[in-house]
């Protein structure tokens, strides 16, 4: 029994006593690459992001009455319209994850029933203010 604990207070003592170092070399192309990518990463101003559409509708001027009636009762939240033919759609918010736009889309469903989240690129000082 003396010589296991011994042996095994000698092996702790060999592995404190050792100062292991270990190398990584770097490929030069990789360390391109890797560098290419952070710059195309710093030059973006947009992320795929989140909003809510609270309507869809042939019609701009119910889009423009809408908003306005959006902008009294929630002056917080963002708000602006898109035409993508033939619809003219009213979106409210950025939000970098769903969870967050889900959270707002539970509160405008009181007044906005059919509002639903859709995928979109956002602005990152949208979701930053």
């Amino acid at each position: 029994m003396k010589r296991i604990v011994s042996i095994l207070l000698g092996l702790l003592f060999f592995c404190i006593s050792s100062n292991a170092q270990v190398q990584i070399s770097e490929d030069p192309s990789v360390a391109s690459l890797v560098q290419k990518h952070q710059d195309q990463n710093r030059m973006s101003t947009t992320i795929s992001g989140w909003r809510i559409q609270l309507l869809a509708t042939t019609d701009r001027r119910k889009v423009e009455n809408e908003e306005s009636k959006f902008i009294q009762r929630y002056p917080l939240i963002q708000v602006d319209w898109e035409h993508s033919k033939p619809y003219y759609k009213l979106k409210a918010g950025a939000f970098a994850t769903k969870l967050d736009a889900t959270r707002l889309l539970k509160e405008l469903k009181k007044d906005y029933a059919s509002a639903l989240l859709t995928r979109s690129d956002v602005s990152i000082n949208e979701v930053l203010n």
